[in-house]
């Protein structure tokens, strides 16, 4: 997948007050490295993630593994990239965004490599945590070091790159990943991402230039350990709100943690969270939530896919993902385009047509039968994936446009906190709706009563987005 990246000759940037009071001009070569740096990290980390989904087989057999160990590979990664997101992007702000990505590369790069000489599952499990604790170093001052190093007329087009490349990563990594389990084993997954990660580390080692957000103040240590423990609690009470009893107790623990976290930040003078970005910014505020509630409604769309092509409809797994992969290639090659259409059209409007686009294929999706043409359940992909490119480089944009230089680490962070939400409420309601419809079997032994969920779940997921249009709509004013 080829793009035709125009990277200025050279950024000005200009920071103020408690930004650090730096000016300077970073040069076309060092604005090129960067931008690069920044896109293969944003490829590489969706492309593992995704691709890691197709080794838990192997996993499985070298390793003994059951059920409830294989789900932490990938639920482990999430309640670490969870607990950590929004103080690391404090921490970006306060000693410099440069820096602190930096050395989530390093770390990034060591741990990956690492986790292809794991000798048992529960080792593998704890460097995947590890994994998504140093994801935060790179998910919140990433979004934040591309704004920080552009002109605002140029935002909605580096932002969209950044989207195209995340998809890029998310369509190719199953692919990728399920040749190299076949031809290499699963190890192979684990080489390939670090080498790739030193890569970007390479590309941003001559980079000098620093962007702060707050030098030089303190760190909210209250505020951060409160975040930090009720974000898990909060992501596995979800996790586990089918079930009752245990979910409840840690979903209402995880509530009351988030209030008091909200308490704190209104009492300390250099808050983790800066609660007067919602003051008065409606913008930011119905656009975060627009965010959260888009990625509630289309994160678990694959799963649910997968589950009518394989079990329903009788396709092989190479053949549904093949088909699944449509959505994310209309993503990866629309995003920039929609990017760059938010930088000239107002980004709200361009994000709330995204939405409805989104919400009409997800109304599509509940009408499907096992009589259902191929061609238009493809359609309907190709259709969701042309919504998703118009809402979310867009909707990134609006957020990112709405706050001042010197909260683009805490704002990019709290868009990747309402993203990483999102995904696991999408998932805790395809359990519940698979609970709620008494879905014994996934083997095909029971699959009325699957075919029956699929369809609620997408008409839950449409309401999601009808929900979002709204909040989407509302900020235009």
């Amino acid at each position: 997948m080829v793009y035709n990246i125009d990277i200025p000759r050279g950024v000005i940037f200009l920071q103020k007050n408690n930004e650090a009071q730096v000016t300077g001009i970073l040069e076309p070569a060092a604005a090129r490295r960067l931008f690069l740096a920044v896109m293969i990290t944003s490829f590489i980390g969706p492309f593992a993630g995704s691709g890691i989904n197709v080794a838990v087989p192997a996993l499985a057999h070298d390793f003994g593994a059951n059920a409830n160990e294989l789900s932490r590979v990938v639920f482990g990664f999430l309640l670490g990239s969870a607990m950590f997101i929004l103080p690391m992007g404090k921490v970006a702000d306060i000693w410099g965004r440069r820096r602190v990505y930096y050395v989530g590369l390093w770390l990034f790069a060591i741990t990956f490599l690492a986790g292809a000489f794991s000798v048992s599952i529960e080792m593998l499990n704890g460097l995947r945590f590890v994994q998504g604790c140093i994801m935060s170093l790179i998910f919140g001052p990433g979004m934040a070091l591309l704004i920080s190093s552009h002109p605002p007329s140029e935002r909605g087009r580096v932002i969209g790159y950044s989207a195209a490349a995340t998809y890029s990563g998310l369509s190719l990594g199953p692919v990728v990943c399920g040749f190299l389990c076949e031809l290499v084993g699963w190890r192979s997954i684990f080489v390939v991402t670090g080498a790739v990660v030193l890569v970007s580390i390479w590309m941003m080692s001559g980079i000098r230039h620093e962007w702060y957000g707050d030098r030089g103040a303190g760190l909210d240590v209250k505020g951060s350990l409160c975040y930090m423990a009720a974000a898990p609690l909060l992501l596995w009470g979800l996790s586990e709100a089918a079930h009752g009893g245990a979910g409840a107790v840690l979903l209402a623990s995880g509530l009351c943690g988030m209030m008091l976290f909200i308490w704190l930040e209104l009492r300390v003078q250099h808050p983790c969270l800066d609660i007067r970005l919602f003051k008065g910014n409606i913008v930011f505020s119905l656009s975060n939530l627009a965010a959260m509630l888009h990625y509630s409604a289309t994160f678990a769309l694959s799963f649910l896919i997968s589950l009518y092509l394989q079990v329903i409809m009788g396709f092989s797994a190479s053949a549904a993902g093949m088909i699944i992969l449509l959505q994310p290639v209309v993503m990866a090659l629309l995003s920039p385009k929609a990017g760059a259409l938010s930088d000239k059209i107002q980004p709200g409007k361009v994000a709330s047509v995204g939405m409805a686009i989104t919400a009409a294929g997800l109304l599509g999706m509940s009408f499907l039968t096992e009589v259902t043409p191929l061609w238009l359940v493809g359609g309907l992909l190709m259709w969701i994936g042309l919504g998703f490119a118009l809402f979310s480089s867009p909707n990134n944009n609006a957020i990112m446009g709405s706050v001042a230089p010197k909260y683009y680490g805490t704002a990019s962070s709290f868009l990747a906190a309402m993203r990483l939400f999102g995904q696991s409420i999408s998932m805790a309601i395809v359990t519940l709706m698979l609970a709620v419809c008494q879905v014994q079997s996934l083997t095909g032994t029971d699959n009325a009563q699957l075919l029956y969920a699929i369809q609620v779940t997408f008409r839950v997921f449409c309401a999601l987005s009808f929900i979002g249009i709204g909040m989407s709509l509302a900020r235009n004013k």
